[in-house]
């Protein structure tokens, strides 16, 4: 998912910057994709929305309280179409983006109301041909109250074996699977939740098949974090001198969610040892900013390192480089022995020659 700039986009409040992003996300979908997803995707604005020129959910309700709530589905093409539907929370992904859609990322213990449970509507539906539909889906809010916002998405996709069609001439598969996404925030009340960061573990692994240093931060609050900062340092053990570094700015932090940072090493190899994790990161909410700051030990197990190594494609390939540069070397002073090898005996058999005719 791609978001707006935010150099030229500054919210003054936290649901005014939460409407710029969602807004942005859903139009984003639906325009980058429309020429090649065969449905469209419409809310059906409620009149309880906070902000009706918005196109994705914003409701306040109160605990307990049930409401419908309905997206148009549109098929234009002259078939029948299988659309798939998700309600998802929203999380933080490793570039520390926000996804609405269904993930890998696993919920974090602090999200004591999941929109998934909140929010309820079918998990597929068949749109004929050249028709539309409206898809319900039911809001019961928990009997508890709660401060702060529940966040996620609805999500909509064709069925896969629908959309990946196989080309038995050239013996290939052609994959187009897109998804529209619609963000839906939640809340009971206005009061002003702060977020809480935590640096929960520091360890090696791999993004990309590539060597990382992940750190693992934790917001347990109902608030959505918003131009985050991250200033990650890793120093060897009684190193003054940061061995890595990374930073990175313009990100988010979803409520409730955990979000891993990964430090890049470039292609470089993972050394075993102990060392030391430094952290600074900077966030907006609500209108206010406010910065943590983490230092945590950590250690990198000789065993682990070799693993890790061994299957980061940039290493190998640095390896594999290394492997016919030093025989090329080798060979080209051979050459160079054999060369002055020959001119020392073509100089030896001169000297006797000319020793001979005297």
């Amino acid at each position: 998912m791609m978001r707006p700039n935010r150099k030229k986009i500054r919210p003054k409040s936290f649901f005014q910057h939460f409407i710029v992003v969602a807004t942005f996300f859903s139009l984003l979908i639906i325009s980058s994709y429309a020429s090649e997803i065969s449905f469209s995707v419409n809310t059906v604005i409620p009149d309880n929305q906070i902000d009706k020129s918005k196109t994705y959910f914003n409701l306040k309700l109160v605990p307990d309280q049930q409401q419908d709530i309905i997206v148009t589905l549109k098929n234009d093409t002259k078939k029948n179409i299988t659309v798939e539907i998700g309600v998802n929370p929203a999380k933080t992904n490793s570039n520390g983006v926000v996804e609405y859609g269904k993930t890998n990322i696993k919920n974090d213990n602090s999200l004591t109301y999941p929109i998934s449970d909140v929010v309820k509507g079918p998990s597929s539906l068949v749109l004929p041909a050249g028709s539309s539909k409206n898809v319900t889906f039911h809001i019961t809010m928990p009997k508890e109250s709660f401060d702060g916002i529940l966040l996620g998405g609805l999500t909509f996709q064709q069925k896969s074996s629908e959309v990946n069609q196989s080309d038995s001439k050239k013996n290939t598969t052609i994959q187009n699977e897109f998804a529209y996404a619609v963000a839906i925030l939640l809340r009971e009340n206005d009061k002003v939740v702060k977020p809480n960061l935590s640096l929960i573990s520091v360890k090696p692994g791999q993004e990309n098949y590539r060597n990382v240093i992940n750190a693992e931060i934790k917001n347990n609050q109902a608030v959505l974090l918003s131009e985050v900062k991250v200033d990650a340092k890793v120093y060897a053990k009684n190193s003054k001198k940061p061995v890595y570094t990374s930073i990175k700015h313009d990100m988010q932090i979803a409520p409730n969610s955990l979000f891993r940072y990964p430090i890049s090493l470039n292609g470089t190899e993972m050394k075993p040892g102990e060392y030391t994790y430094h952290m600074k990161v900077t966030g907006k909410s609500n209108n206010q900013s406010k910065t943590w700051q983490f230092t945590k030990q950590f250690k990198i197990e000789a065993k682990k390192a070799k693993a890790l190594n061994q299957s980061d494609v940039d290493v190998n390939a640095n390896t594999n480089n290394t492997n016919w540069v030093y025989p090329l070397i080798a060979l080209v002073l051979l050459v160079i022995v054999i060369i002055l090898l020959i001119i020392v005996i073509l100089l030896q058999r001169k000297k006797k020659t000319d020793s001979g005719k005297k």
